[in-house]
C-alpha cells in the first residue's frame, strides 16, 4: 500500500472496489468451504481481502500502523457511503461475540467465525431480491500483520446486529 493522503485513497476506492463487491454478489456461492489468494468462503458465504497494507514488523513506533489505518479507515467509509446510497443505512453486526453466541441463538458458521477472529464489527447491508447481504470491515489478524479490507457476501438470513465494539 502506498502513503498517500487518505482522503485520494478514498476517492478512488468505489470506482475500484465497487465492480468487485457487484461481482461477489453475482458470483454463484462454492460447493465446498475454499481458501485461495482471492480470499475465503464456502456454500454460505465468501470473503475477500479488497485491500491489504504492509505488515508492520519494522514499524517501532507505529507510524506505518497510524497512516495504513486513516487510509483503510477512508476506504472503507466511501465504500459505506456508496452502499448506503444504493441499499440504505447498513446494520452494524457486532463480530467479536459470534463464536459464543452465533446467529439467532445458534454457533455462527466457520467463516464467521474465522472473521470474527480479525476483525470486530462488520457493516451489512441487505442486497434486495438477491436473497444475499453484503458486509465491509477492516480486520487485522495481529499487531504486526497487514491491516485487511475485506468484503463478505452471504445468504440471507442477515447476521443479527449487535453491540459493535471498535474497528
Amino acid at each position: 500500500m502506498t502513503t498517500a493522503e487518505p482522503e485520494a485513497v478514498a476517492e478512488e476506492a468505489p470506482g475500484r472496489y465497487l465492480p468487485v463487491i457487484d461481482g461477489m454478489i453475482t458470483q454463484p456461492f462454492p460447493a465446498a468451504d475454499f481458501d485461495d489468494a482471492t480470499g475465503y468462503g464456502g456454500p454460505a458465504c465468501r470473503v475477500r481481502v479488497l485491500r491489504a497494507s504492509r505488515d508492520f514488523w519494522d514499524d517501532e513506533y507505529h507510524r506505518a500502523l497510524h497512516q495504513a489505518d486513516a487510509e483503510m479507515s477512508a476506504v472503507l467509509g466511501a465504500l459505506a457511503a456508496a452502499l448506503t446510497v444504493r441499499w440504505g443505512d447498513p446494520l452494524t453486526v457486532g463480530l467479536w461475540s459470534h463464536p459464543e453466541a452465533g446467529f439467532d441463538g445458534q454457533r455462527a458458521p466457520e467463516l464467521i467465525e474465522r472473521l470474527s477472529q480479525s476483525a470486530c464489527s462488520m457493516q451489512v447491508w441487505p442486497v434486495p431480491d438477491s436473497g444475499r447481504w453484503i458486509g465491509l470491515t477492516v480486520g487485522q489478524h495481529d499487531t504486526e500483520l497487514p491491516l485487511e479490507l475485506m468484503a463478505v457476501v452471504g445468504r440471507t438470513p442477515l447476521p443479527a446486529p449487535g453491540a459493535a465494539g471498535g474497528g
